[in-house]
């Protein structure tokens, strides 16, 4: 299941390579967060398949920034962490860790999500974006997507308690 999560964010990051270039040569991103690395809670979690898409009724312009301090539910600390719970702690391929920071947060559809940017550790010599992860603030769900310049995209379900 974990290959499919990783075909998942492969495709993802295809998709918005050519964006993430332009945005990391235009726009110095304010800062490199990584997230401490310790381990998630023992809650048993179902990996979601991959095409499970988000809600085509809702227009990507539904989605709004909030200020992070104003979400309700789990802690930035415990977004980051579920991230790590749903992708583990390296990419099974390429061996690079996995680094995961708050980054801001939205809300959409009445619903507040973490934005969690998400990193690698290439070659243990820099820290690579790789996209966007949205966890929902009641700590159920994760959607993959992107977050750019102020631009909010939620593609696809990926995990879900």
């Amino acid at each position: 299941m974990k290959k499919k999560i990783f075909y998942s964010i492969t495709f993802a990051v295809l998709v918005v390579a050519i964006i993430g270039i332009v945005y990391c040569n235009t726009v110095a991103p304010n800062n490199e967060t990584t997230a401490d690395t310790s381990e998630p809670s023992q809650n048993q979690e179902a990996v979601v398949d991959e095409t499970t898409a988000v809600d085509e009724t809702t227009e990507i312009a539904d989605i709004i920034e909030i200020p992070i301090d104003s979400v309700k539910g789990i802690t930035q600390q415990e977004a980051e962490n579920l991230c790590y719970l749903a992708l583990g702690e390296k990419d099974e391929e390429t061996g690079f860790i996995f680094s995961f920071g708050t980054s801001g947060a939205v809300k959409r559809g009445g619903k507040q999500y973490y934005v969690i940017r998400a990193s690698w550790l290439v070659n243990n010599s820099h820290l690579s974006y790789i996209g966007d992860f949205f966890v929902s603030a009641d700590g159920k769900k994760i959607y993959s997507g992107t977050a750019l310049s102020g631009e909010y995209t939620m593609e696809t379900l990926i995990w879900e308690k």
